[in-house]
């Protein structure tokens, strides 16, 4: 019976500690970023760029003949990717809230770069210092590279990098605005 009492009595305490329910764990999958992000490819300003692309969400999609492309964008394809820009950024602000709730710094600092590292690319194709294959391209191994680095983002020893990932927000900093200037959009 006394065994009995002090086990009631453990839970009681237990159950009464305050700390509540384990936190949800949340997923990239749900960031509104990535939603956002798959929807840009039903976004009207952006049509005129499928021809040359495939999608302007997913890389991979883009067969072949179109990864080898050399072609430049036209005038009218200059302004879908300055609106194409603008929109990343529009759908990474859109995620901004739910990662500082529900992700670690490292890997907010991995949407944030991605977005960077995007819009760096897209200001390179809209000069035309690089055409279209390689810009596809060049999205895949970026895509493919990030992939790889989501899941240590999530690690408790990736705040140790603190100070380095300071420093390279800082460079991607420097090269986005170096990238809307180009793109002829506000930073």
């Amino acid at each position: 019976m006394k065994a009995l009492c002090f086990a009631m009595a453990c839970l009681a305490v237990a159950g009464c500690s305050g700390t509540g329910p384990a936190p949800v764990q949340r997923t990239a999958a749900e960031d509104p970023t990535a939603a956002c992000l798959v929807g840009l490819d039903k976004h009207a300003a952006l049509s005129v760029l499928k021809p040359r692309l495939a999608s302007v969400a997913d890389a991979e999609a883009a067969p072949p003949a179109l990864r080898t492309s050399m072609a430049t964008p036209t005038p009218d394809e200059r302004r879908a990717i300055q609106a194409w820009a603008g929109l990343r950024k529009d759908c990474v602000n859109a995620g901004a809230e739910f990662r500082l709730r529900n992700a670690p710094p490292a890997y907010a600092d991995l949407v944030e770069e991605e977005n960077s590292r995007t819009t760096v690319l897209l200001s390179r194709l809209y000069v035309g210092q690089i055409g279209y294959g390689e810009f596809i391209n060049e999205r895949i191994a970026l895509g493919s590279e990030m992939k790889g680095r989501r899941p240590n983002a999530r690690e408790p020893h990736q705040r140790a990098n603190a100070p380095i990932r300071q420093e390279e927000a800082a460079q991607r900093k420097a090269e986005l605005s170096a990238a809307l200037v180009l793109l002829q959009l506000p930073q």
